[in-house]
């Protein structure tokens, strides 16, 4: 028997035994991959932000670069372009949470409090509705005992969470633990980006088949290039929606113009969908406080959608996506299920990264 029948036969006997622990064990197994997970948040967190600000600090590095004429100041560059892009995301953040946070909290708080009378608006609104439709035997009892047990609903609620403030607090401190040390992270990756791309390609080389190299900085390229695009493109356009709902809100008379847009803003985050998950609770608050408002704001807002739809997203997001709409759909589904909220907003990027490689292969092998 040669050397390389007994190479494969020890891989086979290796994986079986591999495979067959995994199936005996797949509770351990789970637990520490959650466990790994865990450890690598701050890491994600680091190449998360070193990933959006790419591109700015690129842009930062020429602006820079041209300003400096001098060759005794080369070495000035790198630093000063971190300094200035991160100077500029803190000082962004830091407006808009001065601006939104304080009118958000005041608009929850006046919410809450005047719940009683947006409950009877309501009540009013159904029984109008029900005279209207002449749904004589339409029985309000039920709604009056549900209205009237919101407070101590609310109340009851708030004393169940009472025991996990602990957790929550232990929680909220690991999560600023590892907000900050991804920030100092995604400083080095970004101030040694061209370093550690460069050592990247040589492990590759040196490690891989040339084919399979070469296969695997290709799919790292598209990937690059897919999530740069849709994640910058998204945000640039979930802030223009937000500002433009807010401005219509308040030109024409809409309450709670900051709580309803940084929902829409938020929500529109995610393709397809995210402006139809937004518009629900912005429905419901306008409803509970004058139903004819929350008519307005519904064909203000497909207006609006309209607009962006035609003129805001192809020239902000484009074609970067390069999926057909039921991809799109699949990608959130699947995303979202798989990962949540986060797999919600990154699964249609990925999704575009495979279908434009099944893409090229089929292309490839039939016209080949």
């Amino acid at each position: 028997m040669d050397k390389k029948m007994v190479r494969s036969i020890l891989f086979l006997m290796t994986y079986g035994i591999l495979l067959v622990l995994v199936i005996v064990k797949i509770d351990l197994v789970m637990q520490m991959l959650g466990n790994a997970l865990s450890m690598a948040v701050p890491i994600f967190i680091g190449f998360s932000i070193a990933f959006i600000l790419k591109r700015p600090y690129n842009f930062m590095t020429k602006v820079i670069g041209n300003l400096i004429k001098n060759e005794k100041f080369d070495k000035m560059e790198k630093p000063l372009a971190l300094a200035s892009v991160y100077l500029l995301f803190f000082g962004v953040v830091t407006l808009l949470l001065a601006f939104v946070i304080p009118q958000f909290t005041e608009s929850v708080q006046l919410l809450y409090k005047n719940m009683d009378e947006y409950g009877r608006n309501f009540e009013t609104f159904l029984m109008n509705t029900a005279k209207y439709l002449r749904l004589d035997n339409f029985d309000m009892s039920n709604l009056d005992n549900a209205l009237d047990k919101v407070p101590d609903l609310m109340g009851s609620l708030a004393t169940g969470i009472m025991p996990k403030i602990f957790d929550f607090t232990t929680n909220f401190l690991a999560t600023v633990v590892n907000i900050v040390i991804g920030f100092v992270l995604s400083v080095y990756l970004l101030a040694d980006k061209r370093h550690l791309k460069s050592q990247f390609h040589k492990a590759i080389k040196a490690y891989l088949p040339q084919e399979v190299g070469g296969k695997l900085l290709k799919v790292l390229q598209l990937s690059n290039e897919t999530f740069t695009k849709f994640i910058s493109g998204q945000l640039t356009e979930a802030l223009i929606l937000g500002v433009l709902c807010f401005t219509g809100m308040l030109v024409l008379g809409f309450e709670y113009p900051i709580l309803i847009s940084v929902i829409i803003g938020i929500t529109s985050l995610v393709p397809i969908v995210g402006s139809i998950i937004g518009l629900i609770p912005a429905l419901f608050i306008l409803l509970m406080i004058e139903p004819i408002q929350a008519l307005w704001f519904l064909v203000f807002i497909i207006v609006l959608q309209q607009i962006e739809g035609n003129f805001i997203y192809p020239r902000v997001v484009g074609g970067t996506i390069g999926l057909p709409p039921l991809w799109v759909l699949l990608g959130i589904i699947i995303g979202g299920g798989l990962f949540g909220v986060l797999g919600m907003l990154l699964g249609v990027p990925a999704l575009s990264v495979i279908y434009q490689l099944l893409k090229e292969d089929i292309h490839a092998k039939t016209h080949g």
